[in-house]
């Protein structure tokens, strides 16, 4: 039989079509054999390899392929470069430069074991690598990963790191591709952005590029340490927020919150909830339950039940003064950086403290005395006649030049020294053990260690001694009352029993103290004072004064001594002959029942205990697992606990 050419050529072409019809159909009969109950997923298909032959090894029968091969199974792409297949147990052994690529993850090693039934893929060598498309490789060598779930398991330790640099690890954890969440635990450490950080649990989203801690984390950044049980790190935002039981530990305080947001970059913290703030060197509490926290200049500003605490040794016994308002706002600032506006006007108020009238007034006194042609006076004929202690115990002496205090305070300020401010508005109260007042409001300034208080402002001495005025200044020297200047309506009330006071009224007044007790007190400009003077311990008797001005000398808060100065007026009268109203001075109001009588009455928050030992002696995580895994990124680790 002749045949043409084009015959040949088309028997050819049939017979090609043929073969491969029945290539395929072999070949999907070959993989009939993997398919079981389990229905679709359960179907491998052998994408691409060089070849394919069965084998028997003991007794078994594999298919053998030799690539480079792809097998596809729950839309995963798997490549290798040889593989054993099981065509009875549906288990796949590939052998060689393994991938599996998923959507948007990749997973890489030298060897896996697939099991198609369970949809499971079992990663086993020196090193297994997951790629996600966030930039994501997580690096491990023991990892499970389910095609038909899309997660893997991780253990026998892992390491993480994205295209920054940042790092997470941990002994175990999971991969959600579909959610994009990884999961680490047990002995969790991470490395972001000069922040080392420890912990039990933690999430990470990788496309939000936020941690979620769960519980007993530790963070450190520079010289300072946090602490929580619960947050997250939202890297973006280079914001750490601890939902509880928040810790922040720096070289100077502790900040304790229920919340605590910390930006890493500036070191700014707002704090909500259970609020305290404890500063080791400035020796200061600070309460609230929301604080905004400033570390350069430093500044907290204080609402919602602030309480600020200033502690401090005397005669070896601790003693605190609380102060609380409905805001308080607290800051420093270097000497140098302060607008000279607020240097004058300090310098004026010191002056202002300085002053001394009863001083000037003694001083023109003994100047008016002298004889003329002797103008430096007799003062070794003094001495000599008086006594020298007893001139030293009078009023007597020659005021210091109030400029030359201000000088010599000024010239001790280095430019670098920090300077406190503190200012307190609406509803200001204060609790000492021995002194108390209220206002509504109040300002200080390291400038001048001057309190400045406004609107009806008052203070006590143990519930005996009053002072009052339309704005009080009190000076502060070595954490101790040294001066308190009454300006307008100054009004002084000293009880002696629930019935009499002993009182002055003028237009001002000044009261010195030693170690926190009073011992003089002056009034100036038309004063009026109303004395009550005992008998056997019975008050019968009571002294009404007027003068231009007056001293009066405390011993152990009683007076022991006034002197009037330009007398104008005085009488005594017989207890038993006065009135109610004749025993009180025009506008006399005792205000002992606003007095907080205890700390508790200015705020019932209990005070934590510094834990500053416990946290400090908290080591940093080892990295065990960078190390094996990234080790470039592991020194820059080291470096950085160097410089800690």
């Amino acid at each position: 039989m002749i045949f043409s050419n084009n015959a040949i050529l088309n028997v050819k072409a049939g017979l090609s079509r043929i073969f491969i019809i029945l290539s395929v159909a072999l070949h999907f009969q070959i993989l009939g054999f993997a398919q079981n109950s389990g229905g679709a997923d359960s179907l491998v298909r052998l994408v691409e390899a060089a070849s394919a032959h069965l084998i028997d090894v003991d007794g078994v029968q594999y298919r053998k392929i030799v690539g480079p091969a792809t097998f596809l199974h729950n839309n995963t792409y798997l490549k290798c470069d040889t593989a054993l297949w099981n065509v009875n147990t549906n288990i796949i052994d590939a052998i060689g430069r393994v991938e599996i690529f998923q959507e948007s993850t990749c997973l890489k090693s030298d060897r896996l074991e697939y099991d198609a039934n369970e949809s499971l893929a079992k990663f086993r060598g020196n090193l297994v690598e997951l790629y996600d498309k966030e930039g994501n490789i997580l690096n491990t060598n023991f990892l499970n990963y389910n095609t038909k779930d899309s997660i893997a398991t991780f253990f026998n330790g892992a390491a993480l790191h994205n295209a920054d640099g940042n790092l997470i690890e941990s002994v175990e954890g999971m991969y959600f591709s579909k959610e994009k969440l990884f999961t680490f635990k047990d002995s969790v450490a991470m490395f972001t952005d000069s922040v080392l950080v420890s912990t039990e649990q933690l999430d990470y989203h990788t496309d939000t590029d936020i941690a979620v801690f769960k519980s007993n984390t530790v963070a450190w950044r520079d010289s300072s340490i946090l602490f929580a049980n619960s947050g997250r790190f939202i890297r973006p935002q280079n914001l750490f927020d601890f939902d509880k039981d928040g810790y922040i530990l720096t070289k100077e305080q502790e900040l304790w919150a229920d919340r605590l947001m910390y930006y890493r970059t500036s070191g700014n913290a707002d704090l909500f909830d259970n609020v305290q703030i404890l500063d080791t060197v400035q020796k200061s509490i600070c309460l609230a339950h929301k604080a905004i926290y400033r570390p350069s200049p430093r500044k907290i500003e204080l609402t919602r039940e602030p309480v600020v605490g200033m502690y401090s040794v005397e005669n070896d016994k601790p003693d605190t003064l609380f102060l609380a308002a409905d805001s308080i706002l607290y800051r420093t600032m270097r000497y140098v950086e302060i607008d000279s506006s607020h240097m004058i006007l300090a310098k004026e108020r010191l002056n202002l403290m300085a002053v001394d009238p009863i001083a000037i007034h003694d001083k023109e006194r003994r100047e008016a005395r002298k004889p003329k042609n002797n103008p430096s006076g007799s003062m070794d004929k003094k001495i000599k006649d008086k006594g020298l202690a007893e001139i030293a115990d009078s009023a007597e002496v020659t005021a210091v030049k109030p400029e030359e205090i201000v000088e010599d305070y000024c010239t001790s300020i280095s430019d670098t020294t920090e300077i406190d401010f503190l200012d307190a508005y609406r509803n200001v109260r204060f609790y000492r053990q021995d002194v108390q007042g209220m206002c509504d409001s109040l300002v200080y300034t390291g400038l001048d260690s001057i309190v400045r208080f406004y609107s009806r402002p008052v203070m006590w001495q143990d519930g005996t001694n009053q002072f009052s005025a339309d704005s009080i200044q009190a000076l502060i020297k070595n954490k101790s009352l040294d001066k308190i200047n009454l300006i307008t309506n100054s009004f002084i009330a000293m009880k002696e029993d629930s019935l009499h006071y002993n009182q002055i009224r003028s237009t001002e007044m000044a009261a010195y103290f030693k170690d926190n007790d009073i011992y003089r007190f002056d009034a100036f400009g038309g004063v009026s004072a109303i004395f009550f003077m005992e008998e056997d311990s019975t008050i019968t008797l009571m002294d009404r004064e007027e003068c231009k001005m007056m001293t009066t000398r405390i011993k152990e808060r009683k007076i022991q001594r006034t002197r009037s100065i330009q007398e104008l007026k005085q009488n005594v009268f017989p207890v038993y002959n006065l009135s109610p109203d004749d025993m009180y001075l025009k506008g006399f109001e005792w205000r002992g029942e606003e007095r907080p009588r205890t700390r508790f009455d200015v705020t019932g928050r209990k005070i934590r205990a510094s834990v500053r030992p416990q946290i400090e002696s908290i080591r940093y995580p080892g990295y065990k697992y960078t190390q094996k895994y990234f080790p470039e990124l592991f020194k820059r680790i080291l470096l950085f606990k160097q410089g800690q």
